[in-house]
C-alpha cells in the first residue's frame, strides 16, 4: 500500500477495514447535471443522452492503478451556451469536489472552479470511451478535471500526495495544446486548464500545497477532537501560504482557486477563535475576500 493510501486511511477511520484489503483502482462518485436552456429543441434532442453518457464515463471507470476503492465525491455542472457547428457545442462547466472531515458528519470542499470555454463534439448514440493516448475535445476535458480532482483529494491527505494525479492532468493538457480548442493554451490573464495545472506543479507552489495538506489533515480533521490545536494548525497553514505567496507569481491560479474555494469556510471556522485580529491578517493574505473577513470580524464584537 502506498503512503497516500495509508494517509487517507488514517484520516478516514471508518474506512480502515477497506485499507486492509488489496489495493484497488481509485473511483469517483460524480454528480453530473447539464443545463440545455440556451439551445433549441432540435439540439436538446441531439443532446438527450449527453448527461447520462458523461456520468457513466466518469463514474464507471477505474482511474489509475493501486489506489483505494473509497470513492471521491465530486460534481460537474455543465451549461450549454451555444451550437457552434454540426454536433459541436460551446459550454461552461463548474467543477467541484469534497472530502469528509474526520470525526464529523460534515464535508469540506477541496476544489471549486469555473471553466468558461469548453468546446466539444457530441454525436448522439455514439458511445464515448477512454483513450489516454489521443486528444478528444470531449473526453480530454473530463479526464483533465477528474485527474485534477484526485490530485486535490490526495494533496489533502499527504504532503504533495496528489503529484502523480496532477502530472496525469498535465499530460492531458500537453497533448491538448496541439489543438486549437479554447481553454488549453497558456495565458497571462484569466483561466486556462493548462495554466492551472502548470501553476500547481510549479515548484514555487509546493509550500502552498504543503499548507493545503496541513490545513486539512492537521487542522480540519482535528476540529472534533481538539479545537484549539486545529485552529492553530489551520492558522499556521494560512500564514505559511501568506509567506509563500511572496515568492509566487501574483497571477498563480492555484492560489486564487484555493482561496475562492476555502474563504467562507475559513471565515466561519475562525468565528469562535479567541483572537479576532486574525481576520485582519486574513485580509492581508487574501485581499480578494476582505469584505467577508471584515463581516465575520465585526460579528465577534
Amino acid at each position: 500500500m502506498s503512503l497516500s493510501n495509508t494517509s487517507r486511511c488514517s484520516a478516514l477511520g471508518v474506512f480502515m477495514l477497506l485499507c486492509a484489503l488489496p489495493a484497488l483502482s481509485q473511483q469517483v462518485d460524480c454528480t453530473v447535471t447539464v443545463n440545455y436552456e440556451a439551445v433549441g429543441t432540435a439540439n436538446k434532442d441531439l443532446l438527450r443522452d449527453f448527461e447520462s453518457e458523461i456520468r457513466d464515463y466518469v463514474n464507471n471507470y477505474q482511474w489509475g492503478t493501486e489506489q483505494l476503492d473509497v470513492k471521491v465525491k465530486c460534481n460537474m455542472d455543465v451549461f450549454i451556451q451555444s451550437v457552434t457547428g454540426e454536433n459541436k457545442y460551446l459550454a461552461q462547466v463548474f467543477v467541484g469536489s469534497q472530502r469528509p472531515i474526520f470525526g464529523s458528519k460534515k464535508s469540506t470542499a477541496s476544489v471549486r472552479l469555473f471553466d468558461e470555454a469548453w468546446e466539444f463534439t457530441f454525436l448522439k448514440e455514439r458511445p464515448i470511451s477512454h483513450n489516454p493516448y489521443a486528444y478528444n475535445d470531449l473526453t480530454s476535458v473530463l479526464d483533465f478535471y477528474i485527474y485534477l480532482i484526485l490530485g486535490y483529494d490526495y494533496d489533502s491527505y499527504e504532503r504533495l500526495g496528489g503529484t502523480p494525479w496532477f502530472q496525469k492532468a498535465s499530460d492531458v493538457a500537453s497533448m491538448a495544446r496541439t489543438s486549437s480548442q479554447k481553454g488549453w493554451q497558456l495565458v497571462t490573464t484569466g483561466y486556462s486548464r493548462t495554466q492551472m495545472v502548470t501553476d500547481i506543479l510549479n515548484p514555487t507552489a509546493n509550500p502552498v500545497r504543503a499548507s493545503f495538506y496541513r490545513y486539512h489533515f492537521n487542522g480540519l480533521d482535528s476540529l472534533a477532537s481538539d479545537k484549539q490545536r486545529a485552529w492553530e494548525q489551520m492558522k499556521g497553514a494560512i500564514e505559511q501560504i501568506g509567506v509563500a505567496k511572496k515568492g509566487i507569481d501574483a497571477r498563480n491560479l492555484m492560489v486564487k482557486v484555493l482561496f475562492d474555494t476555502k474563504y467562507l469556510e475559513i471565515a466561519e471556522t475562525f468565528q469562535e477563535y479567541p483572537d479576532p485580529t486574525f481576520y485582519i491578517d486574513l485580509s492581508k493574505i487574501d485581499p480578494s475576500h476582505q469584505k467577508t473577513y471584515d463581516e465575520y470580524r465585526l460579528k465577534k464584537r
